[in-house]
């Protein structure tokens, strides 16, 4: 990879670590829904969005390390299955799901047009 498309796999840390501060905030205020519409909350809904905005800053934190960014994903499949224990939890892990497909999608276009132009010489 170029210098130049170092650079922007790096760009990509920003707006990454805006979007899981963005859940992490996010997701506590699931309970409250899962609270007035479900029927109350368990210890499994409770441990569940615990488990999930733990990740999430831990991931935050660790965003430059090689793994980050599974971790990440990751995080955004265990959002999806949360559908298991709550719908509430599920629509928010649909929405995060596409949000975060759209990053990539935007990243891995930068990174092409990237080689692209290295490759032209520019």
């Amino acid at each position: 990879m170029s210098t130049s498309g170092a650079e922007a796999a790096r760009a990509f840390r920003g707006p990454a670590s805006a979007a899981l501060s963005l859940e992490a905030v996010i997701v506590p205020l699931a309970l409250l829904v899962m609270d007035k519409t479900e029927g109350g909350l368990s210890a499994v809904k409770i441990a569940w969005v615990v488990v999930l905005t733990v990740g999430m800053v831990v991931a935050i934190a660790t965003f430059s390390r090689p793994w980050g960014l599974p971790l990440a994903l990751g995080l955004q499949v265990l959002m999806l299955l949360g559908w298991i224990v709550s719908p509430a939890l599920g629509i928010l892990g649909l929405v995060f799901c596409l949000v975060w497909a759209g990053m990539l999608w935007m990243r891995h276009e930068v990174l092409r047009r990237h080689a692209w132009w290295a490759d032209q010489g520019g």
